[in-house]
């Protein structure tokens, strides 16, 4: 885990739930070169709450389950270390916003977050992107969002409602009411919590224009962002509406379901919605 001091947190940050502890040490140690699977083990059974949580996940068709795994154990030899990392982030965020998506509006954000992660991880096949990194980097791209909402539900939900309903500009709206946009409270959040450089600068910069051709993680994510929308799963007022087919052809040429129809994606992206726990 990096040295870091940190600055001091930005006034409407400093609400924002806490990365959990036994999250923070499970990606710290499955990050070292020399990590094993026993060890990983013997740290996620510590936490009995978050090894049935992750357990749960890992058998979702979200993660693109294709074996029962019956154990945490099974869990890490299965899947690997890495998609534990991946699978760990995940339950991680899902505590911080377990309680604002009550809300419908910021159910909405959520769920976009989910259907990013999952497109970013397809689109990741066709690049030189690991398909771990890129699904971290789709279900976080709006970490300070869900920041946000997590510690201010009320405030950001109706700050949502106002921007769908007169058009307003997000960022500007998020900087009006809380002096930093979604964009600047991701990539500090991120930081904060010692996630990697690459994924810190996708977060900041997931609102710049998508390059054509560029498969870097950064590119990914803002491609996948707007696919999810573009398939109507819209989670914030845009200021320019893409076409499916547009999107994708800023991407690799594909032969998964990605590269099919509009249709063809949002039912592939529905069965995995459809199979998230409670």
């Amino acid at each position: 885990m990096k040295d870091t001091v940190h600055p001091q947190a930005p006034w409407a940050l400093r609400l924002v739930p806490p990365f959990p502890a036994i999250a923070q040490r499970v990606l710290g140690l499955v990050s070292q070169e020399d990590a094993n699977v026993s060890q990983v083990y013997d740290l996620i059974k510590m936490d009995p709450s978050f090894s049935a949580e992750l357990l749960r996940f890992a058998n979702s068709a979200l993660f693109g389950a294709r074996h029962e795994v019956n154990s945490v154990a099974h869990a890490i030899s299965l899947v690997g270390l890495d998609r534990v990392k991946t699978i760990a982030t995940f339950v991680a965020v899902n505590r911080m916003v377990r309680s604002s998506v009550s809300i419908g509006v910021l159910r909405k954000v959520w769920t976009h977050s989910l259907v990013t992660a999952v497109i970013a991880e397809e689109a990741a096949r066709l690049g030189h992107v690991s398909r771990d990194a890129a699904y971290t980097g789709g279900l976080l791209h709006n970490l300070g969002t869900l920041g946000l909402m997590s510690a201010y539900p009320d405030e950001y939900s109706r700050m949502l409602d106002v921007s769908y309903e007169f058009g307003f500009d997000l960022l500007q709206t998020e900087q009006d009411l809380f002096e930093i946009d979604h964009c600047l409270a991701g990539a500090y959040l991120a930081r904060d919590w010692d996630f990697p450089d690459e994924l810190v600068a996708a977060i900041a910069g997931h609102h710049e224009e998508p390059v054509p051709g560029d498969v870097t993680l950064n590119n990914l994510v803002r491609v996948s962002w707007r696919l999810a929308d573009s398939l109507g799963y819209v989670a914030f007022p845009s200021k320019k509406e893409w076409a499916y087919e547009d999107l994708i052809a800023l991407l690799p040429k594909s032969t998964s379901w990605l590269g099919e129809s509009a249709e063809i994606t949002r039912r592939e992206v529905d069965a995995r919605l459809a199979s998230v726990p409670a």
